[in-house]
Parts: C-alpha cells; sequence; structure tokens
C-alpha cells in the first residue's frame, strides 16, 4: 500500500507497506475502544493512533463516507433531503463521540444519476459545524487513477479539485485509489 500525505506547512510524505503483524493487532484491539470525546470536544491524544510511521494522528474509528450522496451502489439510486439529513445527523454523532477520521474520495457520488459528491457534502458538514465551535476533524481522501489521468499534473489536479469540494487548505491522507496490485 502506498499513501501520500498531504498537509498544510507539513509538506508532502509517503507511507509504504503494511504495519507490522503485532501493531495492527494492537491497534485493532485499541478501535474496538469507544473514544472518550463527547459533545464535539477535542480528542484526547491517548484516544488516537498514527497512520503508518507518519506523524499524522486520528481518531481510533474512521467513518467511511462513501454512501453520501451517492446513486450508483447505495441509496436505491437516489438522493433527497432525507438522506442528506440522515448523513448530517451521522457526521454530528460522529463527532460528537469522538470519531472525527473520515474517508472519501473524488468519485464517491459521482454526477451520475442525480448524485452529489461526497467531498462536497463532509465539506459542508464540516463548514457547519465548525459554525458552531471549533472541531477537529481528519479527512482522507482519494486520487482515482482512471485511464486517461497520466503523470504528476493528473494527480495534483485532482488534489486541488478535491480540497476545493472540501473548502479545506489540506487533507492528512491522499491515497491511491484502486491500486492495480492486489
Amino acid at each position: 500500500m502506498a499513501s501520500l500525505q498531504v498537509g498544510a506547512g507539513r509538506g508532502v510524505g509517503c507511507c509504504f507497506g503494511p504495519l507490522d503483524g503485532r501493531r495492527q493487532e494492537r491497534r485493532a484491539t485499541a478501535a474496538l475502544r469507544p473514544p472518550r470525546a463527547g459533545a464535539g470536544a477535542k480528542v484526547a491524544e491517548e484516544d488516537k493512533v498514527r497512520l503508518g510511521e507518519s506523524s499524522v494522528a486520528v481518531s481510533k474509528l474512521g467513518i467511511g463516507a462513501w454512501s453520501w450522496g451517492d446513486t450508483t451502489y447505495w441509496n436505491d439510486s437516489e438522493w433527497d433531503d432525507r438522506r442528506l439529513k440522515e448523513a448530517k445527523a451521522a457526521f454530528d454523532a460522529s463527532i460528537d463521540n469522538g470519531m472525527t477520521f473520515f474517508d472519501t474520495a473524488e468519485v464517491y457520488g459521482t454526477a451520475l444519476m442525480g448524485a452529489v459528491n461526497s467531498e462536497s457534502l463532509l465539506g459542508d458538514f464540516i463548514r457547519e459545524r465548525q459554525q458552531k465551535g471549533a472541531v477537529e476533524v481528519t479527512v482522507a481522501t482519494k486520487f482515482a487513477a482512471l485511464p486517461w489521468r497520466f503523470g504528476r499534473g493528473s494527480v495534483l489536479s485532482a488534489l486541488k479539485k478535491s480540497l476545493e469540494r472540501l473548502g479545506l487548505p489540506s487533507v492528512e491522507l491522499y491515497q491511491l485509489h484502486w491500486s492495480a496490485n492486489p
């Protein structure tokens, strides 16, 4: 596995390879313990784990946002106000319970069949929540290595567009989606 870490003032770094077995086991066990934040409070450092060998620390439980806005695989080919409210409620409940690590991708909720992009929704939810007070959120998103996208320029262009949709200056983790290696 290879991932690209992008963060404000931290530059770019790569993390390669899986965690060793003992650390994976410890982290899997630790992830089963509920976080201790509450009401959107800052997640305590002891309630976080590091991403690979990087300095980025995230809540022990992350929330996947694939279904947010998607109409291709989820939501019965339909995205409506009820589903939007449910996704927002899931986001708020996650923050309220100390789960502040969110995973999305540029291709989650593409413009097909009335979909709304997951990155855009997550960005909206973060901004709405920040209007109520400071909130700590860690975001991971992904680059889709589609056949017509070649080279470094494609990756950087896609990252810029993801950051625009998210309304963020940076993300903590930028990953390759659909790796060619199993």
